[in-house]
């Protein structure tokens, strides 16, 4: 973690600390005239400050000046502040900050001194993100009645905790502080099953990544994951990375075997598998990504095979680089998206393709798979990413981005634009692949369109695997229910052939793929049933 240095003047500070402010000014610091050292006790300007536990002022980061506070982690380390004169009267707090690591567990509290004892006055768990530049506007309303004091508790690894800058005291109530991304905190009641698929260690292979999921034309459903022989680490990394898969016939109860899609042998690794199942043929399309690193200079490839009984057997592995990226993208990082592309209402098919140095793009064919077509329309910004096609046909793309703390969203009317984008704040997000799926659509006679959305549902680190619902095509979100509340990465949905919702995902810090199963019922506390019996589509 690290974060930007501002040189700046007196009088440009001056104005960054009392930006939106809403009243008048009766306190302010940058921590510049604050001693460059551990807190003990101190008085500022007629405030006392005292540590109860590990607080720090230091100069490594800072957001405007040349200092910033810093309190430590550890269980509940508080830092007390003893407010003296006009002050007192305070009505609102407002500061800027970060997490120093998104690593568990984090718990941030501001408590309020007034005449009738301490309370709590702000309760920021989920309004303060890891990442550079105290890209945290937090803003506190305090009690009605004047202040005597203020008291922020910190629950955190202890290297870690959280920094400060730019702390002010005015006179009233904040305006709202601009929305962080909202993390979904309910636990869900009940799942119909839940179990580890690919567990790391097993039969040699040091580590199990990237899941995939879809549910043949017959109901059966396809688990794929990289079985990472050597490592955790990804293509570019890697010497010896596997495709596999196992199948369930009952709907996720009971498992086959572990079964190899591809092999290519040591230096050709292949990775992060996809899916596009046509609806029509019944055909399942899996994407991978392929690298010889026997050569000196090896590039990205792309690489397709396909099932004809539902995924029992897979055909020749097609290169289909030269098709769906441009010539010179040839010694560029590039990658289809791992998780799942889409057969539109058309017939056609679409997926995302990632190149970190020129955007995202888009690929289809038109002609079941026999020929693939390159979009070239770089979309940006967006990392891995997800397209699905709405109600009106138009299209929508759910992307990571690589700023943390929210997904972002573009969306157009066909495969070439022109896109809009925009910050999809109702999504939190860590900067972590997630999953959208269509699971239904009242052109196929059911009462309501539906979404489902799931990701790490945490504006800082990879935890909280949470699935949400939409019944506005994506203009908002359900709350969500939380299906892992610890480490979590990668996920990938597909909707059962009884109609339940299946989960793959990445847990404990790839010790395993987990698969997960619950219902539509469960996920809306009953609220919402299907109309008819679920088809797959």
């Amino acid at each position: 973690m690290r974060a930007n240095t501002f040189g700046v003047s007196s009088a440009v500070m001056a104005l960054a600390l009392s930006a939106a402010v809403a009243g008048e000014v009766l306190y302010e610091t940058s921590f510049e005239n604050f001693p460059s050292a551990a807190i003990k006790t101190l008085e500022n300007r007629g405030f006392v400050w005292t540590a109860r536990g590990k607080s720090e002022v230091f100069e490594k980061f800072h957001r405007t000046g040349s200092k910033s506070l810093h309190i430590f982690g550890g269980e509940n380390n508080v830092l007390e502040i003893t407010i003296s004169g006009a002050a007192r009267k305070a009505r609102g707090l407002q500061f800027h900050a970060e997490r120093w690591t998104g690593s568990a567990p984090f718990k941030f509290r501001v408590k309020a001194k007034t005449k009738d004892g301490w309370v709590e006055a702000g309760k920021l768990d989920s309004r303060v993100i890891t990442g550079k530049r105290f890209l945290s506007d937090v803003r506190v309303p305090l009690p009605e009645g004047g202040i005597e004091g203020l008291r922020f508790t910190v629950t955190a690894p202890e290297h870690a905790g959280i920094l400060i800058d730019d702390l002010i005291l005015i006179d009233a109530v904040p305006k709202p502080a601009p929305r962080i991304a909202h993390e979904a905190e309910e636990p869900i009641r009940r799942l119909l099953a839940e179990g580890d698929l690919f567990v790391s260690g097993t039969d040699g292979i040091k580590t199990f990544r990237i899941p995939a999921l879809i549910t043949a034309m017959n109901g059966d459903l396809i688990a794929c994951v990289d079985a990472r022989w050597e490592g955790h680490g990804d293509l570019i990394h890697a010497k010896n990375i596997d495709i596999v898969i196992r199948r369930s016939s009952d709907n996720g109860k009971t498992w086959g075997p572990m079964e190899v899609m591809c092999d290519f042998g040591q230096g050709l690794p292949a990775s992060d598998p996809s899916f596009i199942l046509d609806r029509d043929t019944g055909e399942i399309f899996c994407f991978y990504n392929y690298m010889d690193q026997n050569k000196a200079h090896g590039e990205f490839r792309l690489y397709v095979q396909s099932s004809k009984d539902h995924g029992k057997s897979w055909g020749t592995p097609r290169d289909i680089t030269d098709q769906i990226a441009d010539p010179a993208w040839k010694k560029n990082f590039k990658f289809i998206t791992s998780g799942r592309g889409i057969q539109r209402r058309s017939g056609d098919y679409l997926h995302t393709l990632v190149n970190l140095q020129r955007g995202l793009h888009l690929f289809g064919s038109k002609d079941r798979g026999k020929t693939w077509e390159f979009f070239d329309v770089p979309i940006k910004p967006a990392n891995e990413s997800k397209v699905i096609e709405l109600s009106d046909e138009s299209l929508m793309i759910n992307c990571r981005v690589n700023r943390p703390g929210y997904r972002y969203l573009h969306v157009g009317p066909g495969e070439k634009g022109p896109w809009t984008g925009s910050k999809e704040t109702r999504l939190a997000d860590p900067g972590c692949n997630g999953s959208i799926i269509r699971f239904t659509d009242m052109r196929d006679g059911y009462a309501k369109n539906r979404l489902l959305f799931s990701n790490a549902s945490s504006v800082s680190g990879r935890r909280n695997l949470a699935v949400r619902i939409s019944y506005d095509e994506g203009k908002t979100w359900s709350d969500g229910k939380v299906i892992e509340e610890d480490f979590c990465a990668y996920s990938s949905l597909s909707i059962l052939k009884d109609g339940s919702i299946g989960i793959l995902y990445e847990p404990e810090h790839h010790k395993s793929v987990r698969f997960a199963r619950l219902t539509l019922e469960d996920l809306t506390d009953g609220k919402d049933s299907l109309s008819k019996p679920y088809e797959i589509r």
